[in-house]
């Protein structure tokens, strides 16, 4: 198992589907712990909590999967890990999606956001040929900065770029795998 973590630079408040922490807090990393395909837990909470011991601030996420990357963009820092089997039933080909933007988002913002983004990667997937939404083990996290703005889904000018950039990121990581197989 090998653990990766990026620091944010500042604190997010974040909603998220990851094993840790659960629902709403706020963040200052993001983690990802890379486990073998044959990884198999019946509480993979504590599992994450205990292999990553990274503090309380940290998102954390759990994959099989080898490509990720971590990208400052113009609207904040995007993490994303991405695998992929043929039939997005594989729970160890894992598509994890961090989002942290720099603007003032209150929680209905943050679920927009989420919205946005499962958007975006079933846009990418369509894109890169798969005829799937996603698979059964994806997770994704939404920080932004503590705010009173609702709205981030695709229409605004937030939502698109952070939609571009998830779309544009995805794909290549799919591809990369695609290309290395």
């Amino acid at each position: 198992m090998r653990r990766v973590i990026f620091e944010l630079g500042k604190e997010y408040l974040t909603l998220t589907s990851a094993l840790y922490p659960e629902g709403i807090s706020t963040v200052r990393r993001v983690a990802t712990l890379f486990v073998d395909k044959s990884y198999c837990s019946k509480d993979p909470w504590k599992d994450a909590v205990s292999m990553c011991n990274c503090g309380k601030d940290t998102v954390i996420f759990m994959t099989a999967a080898e490509r990720y990357g971590y990208f400052r963009c113009k609207w904040g820092k995007l993490f994303i890990s991405a695998g992929i089997g043929e039939s997005g039933e594989d729970a160890g080909c894992t598509i994890n999606i961090g989002i942290f933007v720099d603007y003032p988002l209150n929680i209905n913002g943050l679920i927009d956001l989420i919205r946005t983004a499962t958007e975006a990667k079933a846009g990418a997937l369509r894109d890169s040929g798969f005829r799937l939404t996603g698979t059964v083990s994806d997770a994704i996290a939404v920080g932004s900065l503590s705010g009173e703005n609702s709205f981030a889904g695709p229409g605004t000018p937030l939502g698109k770029d952070v939609s571009r950039s998830i779309r544009y990121s995805l794909s290549e990581l799919i591809l990369q795998k695609s290309n290395n197989v």
